[in-house]
Protein backbone atom coordinates (compact mmCIF):
# COMPACT_ATOMS: atom_id res chain seq x y z
CA UNK A 1 0.00 0.00 0.00
CA UNK A 2 3.15 2.23 -0.68
CA UNK A 3 0.85 4.40 -3.31
CA UNK A 4 -1.67 4.89 -0.47
CA UNK A 5 1.30 6.37 2.08
CA UNK A 6 2.56 8.60 -0.94
CA UNK A 7 -0.98 9.41 -1.63
CA UNK A 8 -1.16 11.31 1.95
CA UNK A 9 2.22 12.58 1.36
CA UNK A 10 1.60 14.56 -1.65
CA UNK A 11 -1.06 16.51 0.34
CA UNK A 12 0.48 17.01 3.28
CA UNK A 13 4.19 17.60 2.80
CA UNK A 14 3.83 20.89 0.48
CA UNK A 15 1.68 22.52 3.47
CA UNK A 16 4.05 21.87 5.67
CA UNK A 17 6.63 23.07 3.65
CA UNK A 18 4.39 26.34 3.15
CA UNK A 19 3.67 26.63 7.17
CA UNK A 20 7.76 26.53 7.82
CA UNK A 21 8.34 29.17 4.55
CA UNK A 22 5.59 31.38 7.58
CA UNK A 23 7.65 30.48 10.60
CA UNK A 24 11.21 31.28 8.70
CA UNK A 25 9.57 34.97 7.13
CA UNK A 26 8.42 35.00 10.94
CA UNK A 27 11.68 34.83 12.77
CA UNK A 28 13.55 36.75 10.18
CA UNK A 29 11.37 39.40 11.04
CA UNK A 30 10.05 39.58 7.46
CA UNK A 31 6.38 40.02 9.11
CA UNK A 32 5.16 39.68 11.99
CA UNK A 33 2.86 38.37 13.76
CA UNK A 34 -0.09 41.34 14.33
CA UNK A 35 1.30 42.50 10.68
CA UNK A 36 0.55 39.16 9.68
CA UNK A 37 -3.34 39.38 11.08
CA UNK A 38 -4.30 41.92 8.34
CA UNK A 39 -3.57 39.25 5.81
CA UNK A 40 -6.00 37.16 7.88
CA UNK A 41 -8.58 39.71 6.90
CA UNK A 42 -7.56 39.62 3.44
CA UNK A 43 -7.68 35.75 3.35
CA UNK A 44 -11.03 35.48 4.76
CA UNK A 45 -12.77 38.35 3.18
CA UNK A 46 -11.43 37.93 -0.55
CA UNK A 47 -9.71 34.66 -0.92
CA UNK A 48 -11.40 32.18 0.94
CA UNK A 49 -14.86 33.17 -0.73
CA UNK A 50 -13.14 33.08 -4.08
CA UNK A 51 -11.63 29.67 -3.97
CA UNK A 52 -15.46 28.58 -2.56
CA UNK A 53 -16.95 29.82 -5.42
CA UNK A 54 -14.56 28.95 -8.01
CA UNK A 55 -15.39 24.93 -6.19
CA UNK A 56 -18.90 25.17 -6.84
CA UNK A 57 -18.94 26.92 -10.05
CA UNK A 58 -16.87 24.27 -11.43
CA UNK A 59 -18.98 21.11 -10.67
CA UNK A 60 -20.51 19.49 -13.65
CA UNK A 61 -24.06 19.73 -12.30
CA UNK A 62 -24.96 17.76 -15.66
CA UNK A 63 -23.99 14.41 -14.94
CA UNK A 64 -26.73 14.10 -11.92
CA UNK A 65 -26.35 13.46 -8.12
CA UNK A 66 -25.14 10.24 -6.45
CA UNK A 67 -29.14 10.46 -4.54
CA UNK A 68 -28.11 7.49 -1.65
CA UNK A 69 -24.58 9.00 -1.58
CA UNK A 70 -25.89 12.51 -0.75
CA UNK A 71 -28.69 11.85 1.22
CA UNK A 72 -26.35 9.39 3.56
CA UNK A 73 -23.82 12.20 4.04
CA UNK A 74 -26.43 14.82 4.56
CA UNK A 75 -27.90 13.13 7.40
CA UNK A 76 -23.90 11.91 9.00
CA UNK A 77 -23.37 15.87 8.85
CA UNK A 78 -26.05 16.90 10.97
CA UNK A 79 -25.33 14.41 13.37
CA UNK A 80 -21.99 15.20 13.39
CA UNK A 81 -22.09 19.15 13.51
CA UNK A 82 -24.45 18.65 16.76
CA UNK A 83 -21.96 15.95 18.33
CA UNK A 84 -19.03 18.50 17.35
CA UNK A 85 -20.69 21.70 18.49
CA UNK A 86 -21.79 20.31 21.97
CA UNK A 87 -19.06 17.60 23.15
CA UNK A 88 -16.33 19.71 23.14
CA UNK A 89 -18.58 22.19 25.59
CA UNK A 90 -18.27 19.31 28.27
CA UNK A 91 -14.40 19.31 28.31
CA UNK A 92 -13.63 22.64 27.42
CA UNK A 93 -15.12 25.57 29.21
CA UNK A 94 -13.73 28.50 27.33
CA UNK A 95 -16.00 28.83 24.36
CA UNK A 96 -13.41 30.46 22.33
CA UNK A 97 -11.62 27.18 22.52
CA UNK A 98 -14.64 24.80 22.76
CA UNK A 99 -15.81 26.45 19.11
CA UNK A 100 -12.44 26.09 17.47
CA UNK A 101 -12.38 22.73 18.58
CA UNK A 102 -15.98 22.13 17.33
CA UNK A 103 -15.39 23.98 13.97
CA UNK A 104 -12.01 21.42 13.09
CA UNK A 105 -14.31 18.73 14.05
CA UNK A 106 -16.74 19.29 11.73
CA UNK A 107 -15.01 20.67 8.90
CA UNK A 108 -12.54 18.60 7.66
CA UNK A 109 -10.42 20.08 4.38
CA UNK A 110 -12.54 18.01 2.10
CA UNK A 111 -11.46 19.79 -1.74
CA UNK A 112 -7.77 19.74 -0.93
CA UNK A 113 -7.71 16.19 0.08
CA UNK A 114 -10.19 14.44 -1.39
CA UNK A 115 -9.33 14.79 -5.33
CA UNK A 116 -5.70 14.32 -4.88
CA UNK A 117 -6.20 10.97 -2.77
CA UNK A 118 -9.29 9.35 -4.86
CA UNK A 119 -6.41 10.37 -8.21
CA UNK A 120 -3.68 8.96 -6.34
CA UNK A 121 -5.85 5.85 -5.28
CA UNK A 122 -8.03 5.05 -8.56
CA UNK A 123 -6.13 7.12 -11.19
CA UNK A 124 -6.23 10.65 -12.87
CA UNK A 125 -10.04 11.70 -13.90
CA UNK A 126 -11.31 9.03 -11.13
CA UNK A 127 -12.47 11.63 -8.17
CA UNK A 128 -15.84 12.39 -9.69
CA UNK A 129 -17.60 11.36 -6.51
CA UNK A 130 -15.58 13.39 -4.34
CA UNK A 131 -16.79 16.47 -6.28
CA UNK A 132 -20.17 15.54 -6.83
CA UNK A 133 -20.33 14.91 -2.94
CA UNK A 134 -18.71 18.43 -3.12
CA UNK A 135 -21.59 20.12 -4.22
CA UNK A 136 -23.04 19.38 -0.73
CA UNK A 137 -20.23 18.66 2.04
CA UNK A 138 -18.38 22.34 0.65
CA UNK A 139 -21.86 24.78 1.26
CA UNK A 140 -22.87 22.77 4.54
CA UNK A 141 -19.16 22.64 6.60
CA UNK A 142 -18.67 26.43 5.39
CA UNK A 143 -22.53 27.01 7.18
CA UNK A 144 -21.96 24.90 10.28
CA UNK A 145 -18.48 26.90 10.73
CA UNK A 146 -20.46 30.43 10.18
CA UNK A 147 -23.31 29.48 12.43
CA UNK A 148 -21.28 28.38 14.98
CA UNK A 149 -18.62 30.97 15.55
CA UNK A 150 -21.54 33.54 14.78
CA UNK A 151 -23.02 32.14 18.34
CA UNK A 152 -20.14 32.01 20.12
CA UNK A 153 -19.55 35.73 19.15
CA UNK A 154 -22.60 37.48 19.61
CA UNK A 155 -24.10 35.07 22.43
CA UNK A 156 -27.88 34.14 22.11
CA UNK A 157 -29.64 36.26 19.40
CA UNK A 158 -32.79 36.04 17.98
CA UNK A 159 -32.86 33.35 14.75
CA UNK A 160 -33.62 36.25 12.01
CA UNK A 161 -30.30 38.31 13.68
CA UNK A 162 -28.39 35.11 13.25
CA UNK A 163 -29.43 34.49 10.06
CA UNK A 164 -28.83 37.38 8.94
CA UNK A 165 -25.54 37.77 10.51
CA UNK A 166 -24.34 34.36 8.46
CA UNK A 167 -25.77 35.77 5.30
CA UNK A 168 -23.22 38.44 5.73
CA UNK A 169 -20.41 35.42 6.46
CA UNK A 170 -18.29 36.07 2.98
CA UNK A 171 -17.76 32.41 2.80
CA UNK A 172 -21.41 31.91 2.81
CA UNK A 173 -22.10 35.00 0.15
CA UNK A 174 -19.60 32.84 -2.09
CA UNK A 175 -21.55 30.03 -1.99
CA UNK A 176 -24.46 31.61 -2.34
CA UNK A 177 -23.28 33.71 -5.55
CA UNK A 178 -21.62 30.38 -6.92
CA UNK A 179 -25.34 28.24 -7.10
CA UNK A 180 -27.12 31.23 -8.49
CA UNK A 181 -24.64 31.73 -11.37
CA UNK A 182 -24.63 27.71 -12.10
CA UNK A 183 -28.27 28.31 -12.37
CA UNK A 184 -29.27 31.13 -14.75
CA UNK A 185 -26.35 29.49 -16.48
CA UNK A 186 -24.05 33.02 -16.25
CA UNK A 187 -21.06 32.64 -18.42
CA UNK A 188 -17.94 34.36 -16.43
CA UNK A 189 -15.80 36.41 -18.98
CA UNK A 190 -12.87 34.51 -19.87
CA UNK A 191 -10.43 37.86 -18.35
CA UNK A 192 -12.37 37.96 -15.76
CA UNK A 193 -12.32 33.99 -14.68
CA UNK A 194 -8.72 33.87 -15.31
CA UNK A 195 -8.77 36.61 -12.18
CA UNK A 196 -11.11 34.35 -10.52
CA UNK A 197 -9.03 31.36 -10.47
CA UNK A 198 -5.49 33.39 -9.93
CA UNK A 199 -6.83 34.43 -6.60
CA UNK A 200 -8.40 30.77 -5.77
CA UNK A 201 -4.90 29.26 -6.78
CA UNK A 202 -3.46 31.16 -4.26
CA UNK A 203 -5.45 30.79 -1.34
CA UNK A 204 -4.05 27.51 -0.07
CA UNK A 205 -1.00 28.71 -0.31
CA UNK A 206 -1.32 32.12 1.40
CA UNK A 207 -3.49 30.59 4.07
CA UNK A 208 -0.73 28.33 5.22
CA UNK A 209 2.24 30.38 5.18
CA UNK A 210 0.08 33.03 7.07
CA UNK A 211 -0.69 30.06 9.60
CA UNK A 212 3.37 29.51 9.49
CA UNK A 213 3.61 33.22 10.76
CA UNK A 214 0.68 33.08 13.08
CA UNK A 215 1.42 29.75 14.70
CA UNK A 216 3.11 29.59 18.14
CA UNK A 217 3.64 26.20 18.97
CA UNK A 218 4.92 27.31 22.27
CA UNK A 219 1.57 28.47 23.18
CA UNK A 220 0.54 24.40 22.54
CA UNK A 221 1.32 23.58 26.46
CA UNK A 222 -1.06 25.64 27.59
CA UNK A 223 -3.44 24.43 25.12
CA UNK A 224 -2.55 20.97 25.49
CA UNK A 225 -5.66 19.36 26.52
CA UNK A 226 -7.88 21.38 24.12
CA UNK A 227 -4.92 20.51 21.23
CA UNK A 228 -5.11 16.73 22.11
CA UNK A 229 -9.56 16.71 22.36
CA UNK A 230 -9.61 18.54 18.83
CA UNK A 231 -6.49 15.99 17.61
CA UNK A 232 -7.68 13.00 18.57
CA UNK A 233 -11.92 14.11 17.77
CA UNK A 234 -10.95 14.71 14.47
CA UNK A 235 -8.64 12.25 13.08
CA UNK A 236 -9.94 8.97 15.22
CA UNK A 237 -13.11 9.43 16.76
CA UNK A 238 -15.21 10.99 13.88
CA UNK A 239 -13.41 8.31 11.61
CA UNK A 240 -14.50 5.52 13.71
CA UNK A 241 -17.88 6.20 14.11
CA UNK A 242 -18.63 7.62 10.24
CA UNK A 243 -16.94 5.30 8.52
CA UNK A 244 -18.21 1.84 10.02
CA UNK A 245 -21.45 3.05 8.97
CA UNK A 246 -20.43 3.89 5.64
CA UNK A 247 -19.44 0.43 5.24
CA UNK A 248 -22.64 -0.92 6.66
CA UNK A 249 -24.61 1.46 4.12
CA UNK A 250 -22.60 -0.37 1.17
CA UNK A 251 -20.79 2.17 -0.07
CA UNK A 252 -17.60 0.85 -2.12
CA UNK A 253 -14.67 1.82 -4.20
CA UNK A 254 -14.70 5.60 -5.20
CA UNK A 255 -18.12 6.40 -3.21
CA UNK A 256 -16.04 4.83 0.28
CA UNK A 257 -13.13 7.08 -0.01
CA UNK A 258 -14.99 10.00 -0.79
CA UNK A 259 -16.40 9.23 2.91
CA UNK A 260 -13.35 8.74 4.28
CA UNK A 261 -12.14 12.46 2.98
CA UNK A 262 -14.93 13.76 4.62
CA UNK A 263 -15.03 11.66 7.79
CA UNK A 264 -11.06 11.19 8.22
CA UNK A 265 -9.06 14.42 6.05
CA UNK A 266 -7.71 17.08 8.97
CA UNK A 267 -9.42 20.33 9.89
CA UNK A 268 -9.49 22.85 7.42
CA UNK A 269 -7.39 25.40 6.65
CA UNK A 270 -10.38 27.70 6.39
CA UNK A 271 -10.53 27.06 10.12
CA UNK A 272 -7.73 29.63 10.87
CA UNK A 273 -8.23 32.23 9.14
CA UNK A 274 -12.29 32.20 10.11
CA UNK A 275 -11.69 31.63 13.54
CA UNK A 276 -8.96 35.00 14.10
CA UNK A 277 -11.27 36.78 12.00
CA UNK A 278 -14.67 36.04 13.98
CA UNK A 279 -12.72 36.48 17.29
CA UNK A 280 -12.55 32.92 18.55
CA UNK A 281 -8.85 31.56 19.66
CA UNK A 282 -7.08 31.74 16.23
CA UNK A 283 -3.80 30.22 17.70
CA UNK A 284 -5.99 27.15 18.83
CA UNK A 285 -7.72 26.63 15.66
CA UNK A 286 -3.89 27.12 13.77
CA UNK A 287 -2.17 24.70 16.06
CA UNK A 288 -5.25 22.38 15.43
CA UNK A 289 -5.02 22.44 11.40
CA UNK A 290 -1.05 21.51 11.80
CA UNK A 291 -0.79 19.13 14.13
CA UNK A 292 -3.95 17.46 12.38
CA UNK A 293 -2.68 18.01 9.16
CA UNK A 294 0.99 16.58 9.90
CA UNK A 295 -0.67 13.43 12.05
CA UNK A 296 -3.03 12.66 8.54
CA UNK A 297 -0.80 11.61 6.88
CA UNK A 298 -0.30 8.23 9.35
CA UNK A 299 -4.06 7.88 9.65
CA UNK A 300 -5.12 8.12 6.20
CA UNK A 301 -2.68 5.57 5.24
CA UNK A 302 -4.12 3.44 7.96
CA UNK A 303 -7.77 3.81 6.80
CA UNK A 304 -6.41 3.30 3.18
CA UNK A 305 -4.91 0.20 4.13
CA UNK A 306 -7.40 -1.33 6.28
CA UNK A 307 -9.89 -1.01 3.49
CA UNK A 308 -7.80 -1.83 0.53
CA UNK A 309 -7.09 -4.91 2.68
CA UNK A 310 -10.56 -5.52 3.70
CA UNK A 311 -11.65 -5.57 -0.87
CA UNK A 312 -13.66 -2.33 -0.07
CA UNK A 313 -11.67 0.36 -1.66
Amino acid sequence: MTESFYAALRVVVPMIILMAIGAFVRVKGIITRPAMKEYDRLIFWIFMPTLLFKNIYDMDFSQGFAVKEMLFVAVCLVVLFVLAYFIPRIFVKDGNKSVVIAQAVGRGNYILFGVVVAEALFGEGHAGMVVMLGVLVVPAINTYAAIILELNRSGKASPVKLFLAILKNPMIIGAILAFIFKALNIIIPAPVWSAVRSIANSTTTISFISLGVGLDMAKAQSDKMPLILGTVLRLIVVPLVFMPLSILAGFRGESLCAMMVIFAAPAAVASYPMAVAMGADGQLAGQLVCTTTVLSVFTIFAWTFILRTMGLM
